[in-house]
């Protein structure tokens, strides 16, 4: 019986210096703020690799739509698409053969108070896109699909541009076809010598149209995507 006692005792004795060691072991793990930090920097390290990874990735998509863009710049066609467009919006400045035409008033439309108008102007600038004008410059100022012309007072703003009397009128392309379409019988240039507007048309071999000065902001009008 003795014995038997002893022999528990021990057991006893050795089970509590097992769970004091686990307990004390355990303790320490969770306690341990260096191996806590080790575990966080460990998972946030983890993290930022795999955003690194994307990030990567992603540049090197945009790296490769960058090339394709510049190797479709580089294509003769799509090179003469820019320049034809750059045309059209009156984006660059330009040269070639063409016209000059001059508005004034004579001595008698002064006297009666008729002077050169927006309206005297737009119809000689329709006449010569009519005609197959491929630019038009008025007072200096480039027109372009947005451009405005309308009197402010005694004068008339083009654009953003106030020009008075005489006004003149560059028009590139064929000369002898825009000269002849301004003097047919009955056309512009008969009418508005009706009401004492002076027109002027001189031929030249090289006229230079600047571009157009401040580029329009588009709040509304939105490109309408393909298939649509």
């Amino acid at each position: 019986m003795k014995n038997a006692k002893w022999a528990l005792g021990l057991v006893m004795m050795f089970l509590g210096l097992l769970l004091t060691t686990q307990f004390r072991i355990t303790s320490q793990q969770n306690l341990d703020p260096t191996r806590m930090r080790a575990e966080e920097l460990i998972a946030a390290l983890t993290d930022r690799e795999e955003e690194l990874a994307a990030a990567q990735e992603r540049i090197r998509a945009l790296e490769q739509e960058v090339a394709e863009l510049r190797r479709s710049l580089a294509s003769p066609s799509t090179a003469a698409q820019l320049e034809r467009l750059s045309l059209l919006a009156g984006t660059t400045e330009v040269t070639g053969p063409g016209v000059v035409v001059t508005l004034s008033e004579t001595p008698e439309a002064v006297t009666a108070m008729n002077r050169v108008t927006d309206e005297d102007v737009w119809r000689v600038v329709n006449e010569l896109f009519t005609a197959g004008a491929e630019a038009i410059s008025v007072g200096g100022v480039r027109l372009s699909a947005v451009t405005g012309i309308r009197n402010v007072g005694e004068r008339i703003l083009v654009h953003e541009t106030m020009i008075s009397s005489p006004v003149e009128i560059h028009a590139i392309g064929d000369p002898a076809v825009l000269d002849a379409s301004l003097k047919l019988r009955g056309g512009v240039i008969d009418l508005l010598s009706r009401w004492g507007i002076k027109v002027v048309v001189v031929r030249s071999e090289e006229l230079v149209l600047p571009p157009v000065r401040t580029l329009p902001t588009f709040r509304h009008a939105t490109p309408t995507t393909s298939g649509s």
